[in-house]
């Protein structure tokens, strides 16, 4: 009865087992006879675009630069001595006339003393020869010689008693101590530097414009006019999301011999919420109305010079986008000179055109492509 049962109990599992097979074939088999899965479509790269517009672009212009204070004084004395009261610290805010720093007046104080009793020795002797010659016992060469002995005392006096007055420098204006340049009690010699004092509540930044920019100006203008022109805008690189409206103050317009270029001083007023300070580097941005952009028989097209490649042969090429199909082909182009960030293109776009200005080393012909950020 037991052997019996046991049969009983393994035929299920061996069916079950045969089944089990027999449907795993099955399910090969219909996999087999259907249509493989399609491959995924490739993924768009994401760039930026730029529409060509050869009529009304404004081009934009950028000049790196060191910010300065608007006033600046290196404060030295006209005389030696010993520094005996530096009452100023670094940083400190002073008000124009406050003290700042004191040298020993004992020795001016000594040398005006003595000079002005030689002035008093040459009046009385200038008086003395000025009533001999009035009597005809004196000529009148020794008059005029006790007469020049008298003003060479008495400019000497004045240059003495002046030096004692130089021995306390004040501040020529309102501003700030930016830096202490000799230690207390120190020894200093005349037109030494000791101390600088700015003004920072208004700022200037120096920058070179190439030859090829400096000639789009309109000859003789004033720097009212030159500012009205180009709209300059200031850009502290600590703070790229801000700009800071300037004037242009001085034009420079003798090229530097080596470089080529010309100086152009700016000035602008900082912010009251930040702390922009003198040393800081910044950026002046302008802005160049279509009109203004033919040089030299050159199109008014600019474009960012990172959108411009050139090829192993030379060659210059940007990537243009075909708007329909959202793909990049390259496109041959004649670039002109280099002005900031931006480049000419002299020949090659037109407007209307799209072309990739972002990631162009990646891109090759017929690469599918998005405007970033949709």
């Amino acid at each position: 009865m037991t052997h019996t049962i046991r049969s009983v109990s393994r035929l299920p599992r061996a069916v079950a087992a045969l089944a089990f097979g027999l449907s795993s074939v099955g399910a090969i088999t219909v996999t087999g006879c259907g249509d493989e899965p399609a491959p995924a479509p490739p993924a768009a790269r994401p760039i930026k675009i730029m529409t060509i517009d050869t009529k009304g672009t404004v081009e934009i212009l950028e000049y790196s630069g060191t910010i300065s204070a608007a006033q600046h004084s290196e404060m030295a004395f006209e005389v030696p001595g010993k520094i005996t009261d530096f009452p100023v610290i670094e940083g400190q805010i002073v008000k124009k006339g406050d003290l700042l720093v004191r040298i020993d007046p004992r020795d001016m104080a000594a040398l005006a003393g003595v000079d002005t009793a030689k002035v008093q020795l040459a009046r009385a002797e200038y008086e003395r020869q000025k009533k001999l010659f009035e009597a005809h016992v004196s000529s009148q060469q020794e008059l005029d010689r006790a007469q020049r002995a008298y003003e060479v005392a008495v400019a000497r006096a004045q240059g003495s008693t002046k030096g004692l007055e130089d021995t306390e420098l004040f501040a020529l204006f309102d501003g700030i101590v930016a830096k202490k340049l000799v230690r207390d009690f120190e020894n200093v010699t005349a037109k030494q530097p000791v101390l600088i004092l700015q003004d920072t509540t208004n700022l200037e930044i120096d920058v070179t414009i190439p030859e090829a920019d400096a000639v789009r100006g309109a000859p003789n203008s004033t720097n009212e006019e030159r500012t009205a022109r180009v709209n300059p805008i200031v850009i502290v690189t600590a703070l790229p999301d801000r700009s800071f409206p300037a004037q242009i103050t001085e034009f420079n317009t003798t090229a530097d011999p080596v470089t080529r270029t010309f100086r152009v001083t700016l000035r602008f007023d900082p912010p009251d919420d930040v702390n922009i300070k003198p040393g800081m580097t910044a950026t002046v941005r302008i802005h160049v109305k279509p009109e203004q952009q033919l040089v030299a028989g050159q199109s008014s097209v600019s474009i960012p010079a990172s959108a411009a490649i050139t090829d192993e042969t030379g060659e210059a090429f940007v990537w243009l986008v075909d708007p329909g199909s959202m793909t990049v082909k390259r496109n041959p182009v004649q670039l002109g000179h280099l002005s900031g960030s931006r480049v000419f293109v002299s020949s090659g776009l037109r407007s209307g055109q799209q072309i990739a200005i972002s990631g162009v080393h990646q891109l090759r012909d017929g690469m599918l492509v998005r405007r970033q950020g949709s």
